[in-house]
């Protein structure tokens, strides 16, 4: 059996997640949740479609929660909405890899 928990690593900084190419000599931090799913069997459909809902709430709170909250909202909205969608949606995706089972893959789609 797998690893009972997917991690999910993800920029931690969504604002600059949008920008283009990071300026030289910058990093990015990482966050990461585990997403626990030792009681779900995965050969499943239903249990892999609750374990993506698991994942996608992850996502939404490590990459910052509510794009309307961040500092930047107001001076470049959509940019800020982008950055955290591509945030969320590579989040999933990296989890949806690490756990590498086909129905978590199909539910994920």
């Amino acid at each position: 059996m797998k690893c009972a928990f997917a991690g999910l690593a993800l920029a931690c900084l969504a604002f600059q997640a949008a920008q283009a190419a990071p300026r030289p000599g910058t990093t990015r931090q990482l966050l990461s949740e585990n997403v626990n799913y030792a009681d779900l069997d995965l050969t499943r459909e239903q249990d892999a479609q609750v374990l993506m809902v698991r994942i996608k709430d992850a996502a939404y709170r490590v990459c910052g929660g509510d794009p309307r909250r961040h500092v930047a909202y107001d001076l470049m909205p959509a940019r800020v909405e982008f950055a955290f969608k591509e945030c969320r949606e590579g989040a999933v995706a990296r989890a949806v890899a690490t756990i590498d089972m086909p129905q978590v893959t199909a539910s994920s789609r």
